[in-house]
C-alpha cells in the first residue's frame, strides 16, 4: 500500500481543492423546474396537504405514528447528522453553511455559522457544500467534512469554536471513531484514499496528525467498518469490499495499511456499487448495493451471497440503499433508501424487513432524500435522519407497535419447465391491542411482491397474484390465510430472493423466500 501523505493538522493554511461529487442529486434548479407529480401509491391513504404562506399546496404529508419530523429554517438542506453521547442531535446544512444542535427534550435549536473562513479567505460566494461525514470523538469534539474549499472541521461544543483543516486530498465521505484508540478513520470519495486522524499531542489545544493511503485511481471509496486491527472499505467504482490490515509503529502511529482480502475475489459474482458495509461476525458481511434495491449478505466461508430486496417501488425504480448503522442493542441493521422514501430496519436474525415511510412528500418531485442517518446511543429503538430536500430532520421509533404481521411456513420455491406454477400460503396476523387499533387510522393492508431478479426489485417474466391483495384489518378477528400464485413465464434461470410484503401506507413488513428457477 502506497503512503500518500502524512501531515500535522493545524488551523490556518488555506489550500483550495477542486472537488466534484460522485453522488448525483437534484439541484435547486431541478427542484423548481421539475413537473408536478401526483401521489400514485394507492396504499397511502392518510395524507395531509400542508400549505405555504401564499396558500398554495407545498407538500404532501403522510400521517404516521412511527416517524416524527422537525422543521429547520428554509434553505438549510441538511445532510450530515449525528447523535452525541448526551443525546444532542447535530446536523450540518449544506446550503445554509451552519452546524446546528437540536435538543430533542427541550425542542431547542441552535445554529453556529461555519462560513467565516470560507467567505473571507477563499472568496466563496455561496452554493451547496455537501456535508456527508460527522462524528463525535472520544474527547467530545464534533468532526465533520465539507465538500468545498474547507474539507474538514472540528467543533468544540464547550467553547463553541471551530477549527478548520485544509491539507487533505479530498473531504472525508464517511468517518468512524475507533473507541479504543480514539483514532478517526475516513474515506475520501473523490480523493481515492482512506485516512486516519490521530491526536499526537494532548494539550489544551490538541495537535493532530493525519495519514492518507492511496486505494487506487477512480475507485471511489465510500463506507468503512473498523474491526480490531483491520479496516474494511466499500469501493463504489471497483464494485468491491476490501479489508486492510493496519500497521503501527512503537508509538502507536499508523504507518501503513496492507490489503489482505478482496470481495469478490473472482468474476463469479458481481457487486452493484457497494456504498457501505457492516461485518457482523468472522463469516458474515452485510453491505448496501446502491446500484440496486438490495441490502446483501456475503458468507466468507462459502464465497456466496444473498440479496435481500426492499419492498416493491410503485414507480418500478431502484430504491438505492446507502448507509448502514447497527442498532445499539445489536439485533439488526438500519439503512436509508435514497429514492425509496423509506427508512429500513433489517432484523439480521430472522431477516424480517421493516420499512418506515418518511412523512413529507415534496410535490415538485415526490421523492424525499434521506441522505444521512444516525443511531441514538441512549435509545436502541430510534434512528435519526436528515431530509435533504425538505429542510427537516426526523426520528424513527421502532418501539411503537405495528398493527399487523406477515409470515409463511414456506422458505423455498422451485420453478422449472415441469413445475412452472407455485402456490405460497401465508398468514396475516392482526395486533390485538384494541386501543392501538382504535387509534390507528391505517387499517387497510396492501400485499406486494418484489425480488432480486433485477435492480428495481421487480419480477422478470413472472406473474404474481394474491387470493386477496387488499385486506381490512378491522374485519378479521386474529388471523387471515392468504395465498400467492406465482407463474413462471420463461423467467431467467438462477437463484434469487422473493419478497412478500404487507403495507398500510405508513409501514411495510416483508418476508424473504429463496427462489430457484431451473
Amino acid at each position: 500500500m502506497t503512503l500518500v501523505k502524512r501531515i500535522t493538522l493545524v488551523a490556518g493554511v488555506i489550500v483550495l481543492v477542486a472537488l466534484s461529487s460522485y453522488i448525483v442529486l437534484k439541484t435547486e434548479t431541478d427542484n423548481k423546474n421539475s413537473p408536478k407529480s401526483k401521489l400514485e401509491d394507492e396504499s397511502i391513504k392518510s395524507i395531509i396537504l400542508d400549505r405555504d404562506v401564499t396558500g398554495n399546496t407545498a407538500v404532501i404529508y403522510i400521517d404516521t405514528p412511527y416517524v416524527k419530523e422537525y422543521s429547520l429554517p428554509n434553505g438549510t438542506w441538511p445532510n450530515g447528522i449525528l447523535v452525541d453521547r448526551n443525546g444532542m442531535v447535530w446536523l450540518a446544512g449544506s446550503r445554509s453553511h451552519t452546524l446546528t444542535s437540536f435538543d430533542p427534550m427541550q425542542k431547542h435549536l441552535k445554529s453556529y455559522p461555519i462560513t467565516e473562513e470560507t467567505t473571507k479567505n477563499n472568496n466563496f460566494t455561496g452554493g451547496s457544500l455537501m456535508v456527508w461525514a460527522m462524528v463525535e470523538d472520544n474527547d467530545g469534539f464534533i468532526w465533520f467534512s465539507q465538500f468545498g474549499p474547507n474539507p474538514l472541521w472540528r467543533f468544540d461544543p464547550k467553547t463553541e469554536k471551530f477549527q478548520v483543516f485544509h491539507s487533505l486530498s479530498a473531504p472525508p465521505f464517511q468517518m468512524k471513531v475507533d473507541e479504543e484508540t480514539g483514532n478517526i478513520w475516513f474515506t475520501t470519495l473523490t480523493g481515492n484514499t482512506i485516512g486516519v486522524i490521530q491526536k499526537t499531542e494532548n494539550k489544551s489545544d490538541p495537535v493532530y496528525t493525519v495519514t492518507e493511503f492511496d486505494v487506487g485511481q477512480d475507485t471511489y471509496p465510500s463506507g468503512l467498518f473498523l474491526e480490531k486491527h483491520h479496516v474494511w472499505i466499500a469501493l463504489i467504482q471497483n464494485h468491491k469490499l476490501v479489508k486492510f490490515n493496519v500497521r503501527t509503529d512503537n508509538n502507536g502511529l499508523v504507518v501503513d495499511v496492507v490489503r489482505v482480502l478482496e470481495i469478490p475475489s473472482d468474476d463469479k459474482i458481481f457487486l452493484y456499487s457497494p456504498t457501505d458495509l457492516f461485518v457482523l461476525d468472522d463469516n458474515s458481511i452485510w453491505f448496501t448495493e446502491h446500484g440496486t434495491s438490495t441490502i446483501t449478505n456475503y458468507q466468507k466461508d462459502s464465497h456466496t451471497m444473498v440479496r435481500f430486496p426492499t419492498s416493491a417501488n410503485p414507480y418500478q425504480a431502484t430504491t438505492l440503499p446507502f448507509w448502514i448503522r447497527e442498532s445499539v442493542d445489536g439485533d439488526g441493521l438500519w439503512f436509508n433508501e435514497h429514492t425509496g422514501n423509506k427508512i429500513a430496519f433489517l432484523n439480521t436474525t430472522n431477516t424480517m424487513l421493516i420499512e418506515y415511510e418518511i412523512p413529507t412528500r415534496p410535490l415538485d418531485g415526490y421523492i424525499v432524500y434521506p441522505l444521512g442517518i444516525a443511531t441514538d446511543p441512549a435509545d436502541s429503538k430510534k434512528l435519526w435522519f436528515s431530509e435533504w430536500n425538505t429542510d427537516k430532520i426526523a426520528v424513527v421509533d421502532r418501539s411503537i407497535p405495528i398493527s399487523f404481521d406477515i409470515s409463511s411456513d414456506v422458505t423455498r420455491v422451485v420453478l422449472d419447465n415441469g413445475n412452472n406454477t407455485a402456490n405460497i400460503d401465508m398468514e396475516i396476523v392482526k395486533n390485538n391491542d384494541a386501543n392501538f387499533l382504535v387509534n390507528n387510522k391505517n387499517n387497510i393492508l396492501h400485499l406486494r411482491v418484489s425480488s432480486s431478479m433485477e435492480p428495481a426489485a421487480g419480477l422478470v417474466n413472472m406473474t404474481a397474484n394474491f387470493s386477496e391483495d387488499t385486506i381490512d384489518l378491522t374485519k378479521i378477528k386474529e388471523t387471515l390465510q392468504v395465498s400467492l400464485s406465482l407463474q413462471n413465464n420463461i423467467a431467467p434461470t438462477g437463484n434469487y430472493t422473493l419478497v412478500i410484503s404487507a403495507t398500510d401506507g405508513t409501514v411495510t413488513k416483508s418476508i424473504f423466500l429463496d427462489l430457484e428457477i431451473d
